[in-house]
């Protein structure tokens, strides 16, 4: 059986330290096994996990906290072994009458796993009990300071009295006494200090300090949860549930800690889902009540692919994206690996700058969840900076920006549901993939405020202009040109692509997006010619929605002349496109309309607009000739 690492090291430590740290996953159940190791006999708290251990090899345990002070929530009495041969050698006063009143009151019926009564005395007056103790009691004794993290305001600038109470502690483990029991075997006294982490006491503590060992408790791997499963076995498995169930479980509660289990092992008996799977129940207590958009999509909308009359000119990547899209409706994406929390799909849109890449994410988003708002976009120039991983993730405990988190975990609680879009990433700090290969593996992300989210409900979509151009001398040159054929352009793009993570130390990465590299063909001018005509028609009729005024064309041929201009601007794609459109046939329209101070219920009717002719001065400004009608 696999014992956990911290484990093993209690149980090496404690024969040769006399003070123990125990930091990390402390507020959480742990396994107790058998005395053979064979044997997972149940799960306690962090102080019964002591509590049990230790009593094992003959010692008396105290606990002590600011909030309640000495007690033993498990045998009360044995405060009393604890302190009695010592009565006459504390020098505190008030302790003598909290004592007699503990004594003169010891209650062993609570049963409740609460504290019956305890040993009232401030935390300086505690330390000094605890130091005579150690030093001088023949008798084993551990005492498990809780809280201890909150004994000081700042580590780094300590009040006379918080310096004084680790004086104490750190003299107490220096000089703690070693005791010899009948068995032979030497038991000697311990500290046992409970903290959040490490630097939430003084560094000249523990640092080079041979009499204490710092031991992190880690979260509960694969294992531990299947001890746990193992343990409720009836609360979480029905009958109609195999073996590949219990393993999906498992997979799913990566980065839980036993009390979630415990949680979901509740909702589960509680019957708060009704069909009783634990897929369902698991989703329950990581993302509430919420209605799964991924449930909602209609088959419809994905056999229609009505996206390609948004996206013009970019057939493959479309239907590439449907096909991983499919995949995640229908639950198969990642069934290969071991993971079962990764996201839903992973894209990476790569190509030339215009070609519909945010677009077609914005789209994507529309289509699942109804409502392009769905596409929570991060410009990624703006994460440039080697620190700018805490504005994505939450900066540390005692950081600026600590308190309101980070910006893309914030977005992932509020809307688990989303698509992600994270735009020009060759624009961030390389830093930040290391993060990204958390989330593109596992699902999840701690924050800096140390919550966990989850990104498996999620589509991500990373967009780039990598392999266009290419370093020469310091000097970026573009390596592409509208005379490519398709394939030619993807394996250029795809290699400028395996050469930037290379280079970066991010092979990983490419690992991690496998097949799902999407390369955008340049627009070809069949694109072009629906993009612009599709602009135009967007226009015209929001004048009409906005103002009632009617925008006609006598013929085609002024959208032809347009069509023709747009034609010398391909390279810059579907904005160029745009850009066309708004300062040949937007900005003189807007212009038109106010010289002539065109009223409501008015047609306009384009006979022709200057400026499109090459023959014409480039800085004369377009003007449109038109007639005018009544509606």
């Amino acid at each position: 059986m696999k014992i956990p690492k911290w484990i093993r090291e209690i149980e090496c430590f404690s024969k040769i330290k006399s003070c123990i740290i125990l930091e990390g996953n402390i507020y959480d159940e742990y396994p107790i096994f058998n005395e053979k190791k064979t044997e997972c006999e149940d799960f306690y708290d962090l102080n019964s996990y002591v509590y049990e251990y230790y009593k094992k090899m003959g010692y008396n345990i105290c606990y002590y906290d600011m909030i309640n002070g000495f007690y033993n929530k498990q045998k009360q009495a044995e405060l009393i072994d604890v302190f009695d041969s010592m009565y006459n050698q504390y020098s505190v006063d008030t302790f003598e009458e909290q004592y007699k009143e503990y004594k003169d009151n010891q209650d062993e019926k609570r049963t409740d796993g609460q504290i019956a009564n305890s040993i009232a005395i401030n935390y300086f007056d505690a330390s000094e009990v605890i130091k005579t103790t150690l030093i001088e009691s023949d008798r084993p004794t551990i005492f498990c300071v809780n809280y201890a993290s909150r004994i000081l305001t700042e580590p780094s600038h300590m009040s006379e009295q918080e310096r004084a109470v680790f004086s104490n502690y750190l003299y107490a483990s220096m000089n703690a006494k070693s005791n010899y029991g009948n068995d032979g075997i030497t038991r000697q006294n311990i500290l046992i200090l409970i903290v959040d982490k490490i630097n939430d006491i003084p560094t000249w503590f523990y640092l080079d300090n041979p009499y204490v060992k710092n031991i992190m408790i880690t979260l509960p791997d694969k294992h531990v949860r299947k001890l746990y499963l193992d343990c409720y076995y009836d609360y979480f498995i029905d009958d109609e549930e195999n073996e590949k169930d219990i393993q999906q479980f498992i997979d799913m509660t990566e980065g839980m800690k036993i009390l979630d289990l415990r949680g979901i092992r509740e909702f589960k008996r509680l019957g708060e889902i009704t069909s009783g799977q634990l897929n369902d129940v698991i989703s329950l207590y990581k993302y509430g009540i919420k209605e799964n958009p991924w449930d909602d999509i209609e088959r419809e909308k994905l056999e229609n692919n009505k996206i390609k009359d948004r996206i013009k000119g970019q057939d493959v990547a479309v239907e590439k994206s449907i096909s991983i899209i499919k995949r995640a409706k229908t639950g198969f994406s990642g069934l290969q690996h071991s993971s079962a929390s990764k996201p839903k799909g992973i894209l990476f849109f790569a190509g030339p700058t215009g070609t519909g890449k945010t677009e077609l994410a914005k789209a994507i988003a529309e289509l699942l969840f109804g409502d392009e708002g769905a596409c929570r976009r991060f410009d990624m120039s703006e994460y440039s900076e080697s620190h700018s991983a805490q504005k994505l993730f939450g900066a540390p405990p005692g950081y600026v920006g600590y308190e309101s988190g980070g910006q893309l975990t914030n977005t992932i609680k509020e809307h688990p549901f989303s698509l992600l879009l994270f735009d020009e990433v060759e624009k961030a700090s390389p830093t930040i993939w290391d993060k990204f290969l958390q989330i593109l593996e596992d699902g999840r992300m701690t924050d800096g405020q140390g919550n966990t989210v989850y990104f498996s409900e999620c589509l991500i979509v990373f967009t780039s202009n990598l392999g266009i151009y290419q370093d020469v001398g310091g000097v970026k040159k573009r390596v592409v040109d509208m005379n490519m054929s398709y394939n030619e352009l993807n394996k250029v793009v795809t290699k400028g692509i395996q050469d930037y993570f290379f280079s970066k130390g991010k092979p990983e990465v490419l690992n991690r997006i496998g097949k799902n590299l999407i390369v955008f063909n340049f627009i070809q001018p069949e694109a072009a010619k629906e993009i612009l005509f599709s602009q135009i028609n967007k226009i015209c009729k929001a004048v009409y929605s906005m103002k009632k005024i009617r925008i006609e064309f006598r013929n085609d041929i002024v959208k032809e002349k347009l069509y023709q201009k747009v034609l010398t601007n391909l390279e810059e794609g579907g904005r160029g496109v745009g850009n066309i459109v708004e300062e040949y046939f937007t900005t003189p329209l807007s212009t038109y309309v106010f010289d002539n101070r065109i009223e409501n219920g008015q047609t306009i009717i384009i006979e022709d607009i200057t400026g499109l002719n090459s023959d014409e001065s480039e800085l004369e400004m377009p003007k449109i000739i038109a007639s005018l009608e009544r509606n």
